[in-house]
């Protein structure tokens, strides 16, 4: 058995229970869309620290885009995407 708590996960239905909202307006605000190198696993990405709603929605195969309703968590997370990147760059170059 496995159990997994979404706690401020948002699902596909539940944006549209959140039509006409603040906290669907906050999250149009804060989005962001994620070519990764290969496909991730998003069960291994850390939104833990986020401190309100959350939405990952695939465009494809390795084209994701993820909304955030709190804007410091859409900072974080971008800022963590960066420090990311910079960190690969350094392994090619080695």
């Amino acid at each position: 058995m496995r159990i997994a708590e979404q706690k401020f996960s948002l699902s596909e239905e539940d944006l549209q229970y959140l039509i006409g909202t603040a906290v669907l307006t906050n999250m149009l605000k804060h989005r962001i869309i994620v070519e990764f190198d290969v496909s991730p696993n998003l069960e291994k990405l850390d939104f833990s620290g986020c401190k309100g709603f959350y939405h990952i929605k695939s465009l494809g195969s390795k084209l994701f885009q993820f909304w955030f309703e709190n804007s410091q968590d859409y900072e974080n997370f971008r800022a963590n995407l960066i420090a990311f990147k910079l960190s690969q760059t350094g392994n090619e170059d080695k």
